[in-house]
């Protein structure tokens, strides 16, 4: 499949595990094409997947936070304006603090 990437070349690649990759494809940050059982990321999914380590590793954001960071965002992807989008778009408490 021209253009695709299998999850482990991907992963080699960005100096990370296959497993965090399956981890971000779960949580619907990166889409994959799936052909005879093997997941294939193309260059747009691997390129959101880079951006998806650099918030969590280099920026400490929070899944929440990384979340509204990739539903705001599109590409080119600018980390420099991360914190404007963090700050204009403040996340809910969480539920579960709710009656407390």
């Amino acid at each position: 499949m021209s253009g695709y990437q299998t999850f482990p070349i991907v992963a080699a690649g960005l100096q990370t595990e296959q497993e965090t990759l399956l981890d971000f494809h779960r949580k619907g940050w990166i889409e994959a094409v799936k052909r005879d059982d093997v997941l294939f990321l193309a260059s747009d999914q691997r390129y959101r997947a880079k951006y998806s380590l650099h918030l969590y590793k280099a920026k400490n954001l929070n899944e929440e936070q990384i979340e509204l960071v990739l539903s705001i965002q599109q590409p080119p992807y600018s980390a420099a304006q991360v914190d404007e989008i963090l700050k204009n778009n403040p996340i809910a408490p969480s539920l579960k603090n709710v009656g407390s």
